[in-house]
């Protein structure tokens, strides 16, 4: 079944007004008044997602671990075949978390399309539009959903200086499944 966007944002809506009724002396099981199958959709009632797969969303982060301000690039292409992207600016130690609604085909930091782009820039100033920038080498992997992850999974991506490459920082991608340990992924050979 696909679903469209704006469904997918209304039927957000209205899980944020569930909860929010819900949560309102005085209304009661406000839960009661809609159909289980359209709750369960939504994550709530009997049949909530609490195992790797079955989520609605996966998280996908961005940290900063450098003393500069990055400027990140992330890429994923949607349930509909659809390139999404998010560019961020982050400053030192700083991390963008968003959770995206499942499924999520794969993804990278970069380009999905073309894996030899750059996914991360390094600002040699304090953060302007006009300072010079240095170019982290691409991250360079394509992140496949049932292979590296599944939806309720969370993708952290780390950028850290460091002294195997020749910009002098690399790419991480930290994957931590739901309810289990985290795996670690690097394009830099040893």
């Amino acid at each position: 079944m696909v679903v469209s966007r704006t469904t997918r944002k209304l039927g957000i809506a209205a899980a944020v007004l569930i909860v929010a009724a819900a949560s309102v002396p005085g209304c009661g099981n406000i839960q009661a008044y809609f159909n289980p199958t359209f709750l369960s959709t939504l994550g709530m009632g009997e049949s909530v997602a609490n195992q790797p797969g079955e989520a609605p969303a996966i998280i996908l982060e961005i940290e900063n671990e450098t003393n500069r301000v990055i400027e990140a690039r992330l890429t994923w292409r949607d349930g509909e075949g659809e390139i999404q992207e998010r560019t961020r600016s982050l400053g030192a130690g700083d991390k963008y978390a968003e959770a995206i609604i499942c499924p999520i085909e794969e993804l990278t930091l970069g380009d999905v399309g073309a894996m030899s782009e750059t996914g991360v820039i390094i600002r040699m100033g304090f953060g302007g539009p006009n300072d010079a920038y240095l170019e982290v080498e691409p991250f360079g992997v394509l992140l496949q959903q049932g292979v590296n992850y599944d939806c309720g999974d969370t993708v952290t991506f780390k950028v850290m200086p460091s002294s195997a490459t020749l910009s002098g920082y690399q790419t991480f991608a930290f994957i931590r499944r739901s309810g289990a340990q985290t795996t670690e992924t690097s394009t830099t050979a040893p």
